[in-house]
């Protein structure tokens, strides 16, 4: 994984849920990368259950997560 990803996926680890939803807010997250979003890192489920739940692969969901790694990284 590049090095800004995993930071960023350190950040969102430890973030509370008001963090996570300013997050939201401040970059401009697509409604399905929200969603993603608060399941993996507020609910902590993992990405086999979400992509079960919002009916798609896991790539999917893995090249979203990606996504937002990479737009926690810019702010």
């Amino acid at each position: 994984m590049i090095e800004s990803r995993k930071s960023a996926r350190r950040f969102l680890k430890s973030a509370t849920r008001a963090e996570i939803d300013n997050f939201v807010h401040d970059a401009n997250l697509t409604p399905m990368q929200a969603k993603i979003l608060r399941l993996h890192f507020s609910q902590e489920f993992s990405i086999c259950k979400i992509a079960l739940k919002l009916n798609c692969c896991e790539s999917c969901v893995r090249k979203r997560l990606a996504e937002i790694y990479d737009k926690v990284a810019k702010l």
